[in-house]
């Protein structure tokens, strides 16, 4: 195990959770349009699932469940899944691309972000003027409520369409309370 592990084992324990979830929430999203699609698992998930990306997922399923929410009038409902789904994809890559630092011996955790310093035009001569961005565990909790809120929200979604194209008799999800974007970090040096 690396050291940042066993000096940080609660931050660390959620970053995994957050991590490992993001998968469940696509396969929520997934489930989510192949059912307004007349239950069309087959083609719903070898086309969102085929192709690398989380990005790319996210587009694709947009594009399929896009048609069928707005035939039940649920376009604005398919949107705030789509736009959850995008900001828990960025907490994921934030994390998931992270070079992990404690510079202050195990009282403050925080990362670097190696993709967005490549994507600088600059020569990059050093590593010693990388920004970091420091994280707690109060805010990584903050980020995983969201992701909570986000497969609530799926959910309700899920079953709303069904109900409303009368595929179910009932919802049995109630539409969750908005829980706002998360801060990417605490603070950045």
């Amino acid at each position: 195990m690396f050291p940042i592990h066993s000096r940080f084992p609660k931050e660390m324990a959620v970053i995994g959770r957050l991590l490992v979830d993001y998968g469940d929430l696509e396969l929520d999203l997934m489930n989510c349009v192949q059912v307004m699609r007349g239950y069309d698992l087959n083609s719903t998930l070898k086309t969102m699932f085929r192709v690398r990306g989380e990005t790319s997922r996210i587009d694709i399923a947009d594009g399929l469940g896009r048609v069928p929410y707005t035939a039940v009038n649920m376009a604005s409902e398919f949107d705030a899944v789509i736009a959850a789904m995008r900001q828990c994809l960025k907490i994921r890559n934030r994390y998931a691309h992270a070079f992990w630092h404690d510079p202050n011996q195990g009282r403050a955790l925080c990362y670097v972000s190696l993709e967005e310093l490549a994507k600088e035009v600059d020569e990059v001569r050093d590593l010693t003027s990388l920004t970091f961005f420091y994280i707690d565990e109060a805010l990584l909790l903050k980020q995983e409520q969201f992701f909570e809120y986000t497969r609530a929200l799926i959910n309700h979604v899920n079953h709303q369409g069904q109900f409303k194209s009368g595929k179910s008799l009932q919802q049995p999800f109630p539409l969750p309370k908005a829980v706002p974007n998360p801060p990417a970090y605490t603070r950045k040096a």
